[in-house]
């Protein structure tokens, strides 16, 4: 189901770094990237799922 598991490593580690984002610029950053790179790595993961159900 996943194929690019760098992504998705990358994905938790913008994830966890969230909590530490007071500055509104590190802000965002994690909203560009997780629409630009993330939004189409979970849009693939459910379509994958979709096909199992």
């Amino acid at each position: 189901m996943i194929n690019d598991e760098d992504k998705w490593l990358k994905a938790l580690t913008v994830r966890n770094n969230v909590s530490n984002a007071y500055n509104r610029e590190i802000a965002a950053d994690i909203i560009k990237e997780t629409r630009d790179i993330f939004y189409d790595m979970f849009a693939d993961l459910k379509t994958e799922i979709e096909k199992w159900i």
